[in-house]
């Protein structure tokens, strides 16, 4: 279980380079949100319209064929396994082009639950900021809703992700309310489309709204939400 935001943050001061698009903090569309399968009136798990093709994978990299401000080429991205961290917050790379998956949580290609992947939105590197693989989140849910990116796993599969929605939440409120950080993280639930088969989601997350120069942090996190195309997991 997650106990706090993430803890993403640069170690030198920078200009903010956060992007000014500032995302909905209200509820997810219901195709993310979270549901169980609807209950028969003899209280049997109704059957999905469809079966679920997709199977557990660890994830080594991440490609974004959309280009942002930050990177107009898109983003294609190492990803390692890690740990959450001894506070219980999410591992972030020190790397800010690599990204890190939760793998204490759910995996890409799980029938149920949120793989979560972080990176950083910049860093300083010798005296320059460098654009994070994830700098540009926030662009992408304002527009990029309904592209669709990959995620290639260990076994040479590569899942194919389509863009549904972007949320940000300021730091202090997600460590204050835990309620708010199980709808986030969720790792219960299922998701998709009514009549489609349930799966697991995805979530990008990172750094995000205004920067403070006097704690080197951002105030909020940033968070994607991308949900498996049916049949796209393949050799």
């Amino acid at each position: 279980m997650l106990v706090a935001g993430i803890c993403v943050w640069l170690t030198q001061a920078a200009s903010d380079q956060g992007s000014a698009t500032r995302l909905s903090r209200g509820a997810l569309p219901q195709e993310v949100a979270g549901s169980v399968p609807p209950r028969d009136p003899h209280g049997q798990t109704s059957a999905p319209t469809a079966r679920r093709t997709n199977s557990p994978g660890v994830p080594v990299a991440i490609d974004i064929p959309i280009p942002s401000p930050n990177h107009p080429r898109g983003v294609h991205a190492a990803v390692s396994a890690n740990a959450l961290n001894s506070n219980g917050s999410l591992f972030v790379p020190a790397d800010p082009r690599e990204v890190s998956w939760a793998n204490q949580d759910a995996a890409p290609g799980s029938a149920r639950g949120t793989a979560i992947l972080t990176s950083h939105i910049n860093y300083v590197i010798n005296g320059e900021t460098v654009p994070g693989a994830f700098a540009d989140l926030a662009d992408y849910a304002s527009t990029a809703v309904g592209k669709q990116f990959s995620v290639l796993l260990a076994d040479g599969r590569r899942m194919q992700y389509r863009i549904v929605a972007g949320r940000e939440y300021n730091k202090e409120q997600l460590a204050a309310d835990p309620s708010l950080r199980t709808a986030v993280y969720n790792q219960t639930d299922s998701f998709g489309p009514h009549g489609q088969a349930p799966t697991g989601r995805l979530l990008l997350a990172s750094c995000g709204g205004p920067f403070d120069p006097g704690t080197g942090e951002y105030e909020d996190n940033v968070f994607l939400y991308a949900l498996p195309v049916s049949g796209t997991a393949g050799d």
